[in-house]
């Protein structure tokens, strides 16, 4: 079939009007501002100052395409938004490890202590990898129980049913049977 036969494809949306792209654009201006404005400001809450402005960045207001400008803006917010996760994720691990020490800086002092005995069980109770079990073992220098395997499953006697299948066992063909094991399609036993 030749490329030129081929018929026109029409797009399934209409094209976008000149008003309905401006209040579209817009509308995400809108947006973009107020995640900004809340990200910066929960930024500045968070570490006291706004972040440092970046002079190798090109200015919005330089940036003629409106679509342009708005993707731009868009990636800007983002980091940092990104920043801010990254902040916060970073005060929190600051606070459990100061939170950490302390407790066990509290109760390393004195091993009898009812503190450290509650520690101990917390840890015996929470912390089910070995390799983290033994690394904390080693930090406090107190003896944490190893976690115990799981007994494993009791698995029959492979040898002793093979024979008795061998054999024709009846006992075993007719459990297989009883079971509705081994029956075809149709609904009828297989013949011994």
């Amino acid at each position: 079939m030749d490329p030129a036969d081929k018929p026109v494809r029409r797009p399934r949306q209409k094209p976008e009007s000149e008003t309905t792209r401006k209040r579209r654009l817009q509308a995400l201006a809108v947006r973009l501002a107020d995640r900004e404005h809340r990200a910066a400001t929960a930024l500045a809450i968070l570490t006291g100052a706004l972040p440092r402005a970046r002079g190798h960045v090109t200015p919005l207001e330089k940036i003629a395409d409106e679509t342009r400008r708005l993707e731009v803006w868009r990636a800007r917010v983002e980091r940092l938004e990104a920043l801010l996760d990254r902040t916060e994720r970073k005060r929190e691990t600051r606070a459990k490890i100061v939170l950490g020490a302390t407790l066990l800086a509290e109760a390393q002092g004195d091993p009898d202590d009812p503190l450290m005995a509650r520690i101990m069980e917390i840890l015996d109770r929470r912390i089910d990898r070995p390799r983290d079990r033994l690394a904390i073992a080693e930090m406090l220098d107190l003896p944490l129980a190893s976690i115990k395997a799981a007994a494993p499953a009791e698995l029959p006697d492979f040898d002793a049913l093979a024979r008795a299948a061998i054999a024709g066992d009846e006992g075993f063909v007719g459990a297989a049977r009883r079971s509705g094991r081994g029956r075809k399609k149709g609904g009828q036993a297989p013949l011994p």
